[in-house]
């Protein structure tokens, strides 16, 4: 709150902005507006904010592939194709309890069609077997399309794309799990890319140890 005597604001009142004037006895005095911000309450709001929340979580472990499975280098543009891709998939309950299945979880999207890539994780040798099988010709599947794995351990919240080969071509590879991993934790997943990288399928979910 502030006072002042101007002859040129004298008898001013009203609001201009975030400044309201009014007359305080014989002195004129400009007070700036309270700004209240309300919290949601109902609990329609309560469940998107932690679906919101809970996305948020997921991205942080897997951003590192993102330009590769929504195509493009720009940050904002993968963090709100991930957002698109996840949010309808997180489920709260009317107690706010949250559940999602790793398995479903989209690091990619687009008009190519999906892969066929299978994979098995093999605790013992601490490794995953991928698995592709050459697809025929058709729309939205050529045979220079990329096929990657990605290998996320869920514990560490951490991931690594595994570039496995092309669609024309099928293939095997094993792919060994860094040190520190636990081999009964991980969720596998694949997606293609077309060969110049302007293009992608939606994302498999592979298989879980």
């Amino acid at each position: 709150m502030a006072i002042f005597d101007s002859t040129i604001f004298r008898d001013l009142s009203g609001s201009v902005g975030n400044v309201t004037a009014y007359k305080l006895g014989d002195k004129q005095v400009a007070r700036a507006k309270t700004f209240v911000v309300r919290d949601a309450k109902s609990l329609a709001q309560l469940k998107q904010r932690l679906r919101m929340k809970e996305v948020a979580r997921l991205r942080r472990g897997i951003v590192g592939v993102l330009p590769l499975g929504f195509c493009t280098s720009s940050r904002k543009v993968c963090l709100n194709g991930f957002l698109k891709e996840n949010i309808k998939k997180v489920e709260v309950d009317d107690d706010l309890n949250v559940t999602f299945d790793l398995l479903s979880l989209s690091l990619s999207a687009g008009e190519l069609a999906l892969p066929s890539i299978q994979a098995e994780v093999d605790g013992d040798m601490r490794r995953v077997m991928f698995h592709w099988v050459k697809q025929p010709l058709m729309p939205y599947m050529f045979k220079d399309d990329r096929l990657y794995g990605v290998v996320y351990e869920s514990g560490l919240r951490r991931c690594r794309k595994v570039e496995l080969g092309t669609r024309g071509v099928s293939g095997d590879m094993a792919w060994e799990l860094p040190r520190d991993w636990d081999a009964g934790k991980l969720v596998v997943y694949g997606f293609a890319v077309s060969a110049d990288g302007k293009k992608a399928s939606g994302t498999l979910g592979v298989c879980r140890s």
